[in-house]
């Protein structure tokens, strides 16, 4: 039983960045344009945490954009814990918007109180995405794929795989993003669900 123990509290502690949403669309912005969107999100699941994430775009010219993303969370058990990512890298779309290719890379930090810390955990998160819409110019849908492979100088290299929904709702004032993610790899399974707001009209 207590190698069980040991086991599930290893396995959620590998979670890195697989529960953060997704408040972008497969488009990318205008050169020298730039957006700024900021939310919460929380999972289910045994890599679950809750949290809050700030994501940046700039458009570097009209297919390419650079992203960056920070999140502060909490896994959700018992022990304390903070968990601290910074992401950031380039998001190649196609010419129509509809599909496109982001690789952010950087680094995860767990700060596990009272409990022996492992470091740095450094990821490389390569997504695809595919939008599209309906008709209604205020309606943005988007499946998106991610791979995550990690590294930490104590635990070794891993891999895990998150599919997921998003929409970009457009209103007079404000843009909502919704997404919805799920992860099935191995004992790293959870279901994720994420609100945010752009803080300027894109």
């Amino acid at each position: 039983m207590k190698h069980l123990l040991h086991f599930l509290s290893l396995s959620m502690m590998l979670s890195c960045t697989v529960a953060l949403p997704e408040f972008q669309t497969a488009k990318s912005l205008e050169a020298g344009k730039h957006s700024f969107a900021a939310g919460g999100f929380s999972g289910r699941g045994l890599n679950a945490s809750t949290g809050g994430i700030a994501v940046y775009n700039y458009g570097i010219t009209d297919q390419l954009d650079l992203t960056t993303g920070l999140s502060l969370s909490r896994l959700n058990i018992q022990q304390d814990n903070l968990k601290y990512s910074a992401l950031i890298g380039p998001k190649w779309s196609t010419k129509s918007g509809n599909w496109a290719l982001s690789i952010p890379a950087g680094a995860v930090v767990l700060n596990t109180f009272n409990d022996v810390n492992t470091g740095p955990t450094y990821v490389l998160t390569p997504t695809l995405y595919k939008s599209w819409g309906y008709g209604n110019p205020n309606l943005t849908y988007t499946f998106f794929f991610r791979t995550e492979g990690a590294y930490n100088e104590i635990r070794g290299r891993w891999l895990t795989a998150i599919g997921g929904y998003s929409q970009r709702i457009e209103t007079d004032r404000l843009i909502h993003y919704i997404s919805v993610s799920g992860s099935s790899s191995g004992p790293l399974y959870g279901l994720y669900f994420g609100y945010g707001l752009s803080l300027n009209r894109e």
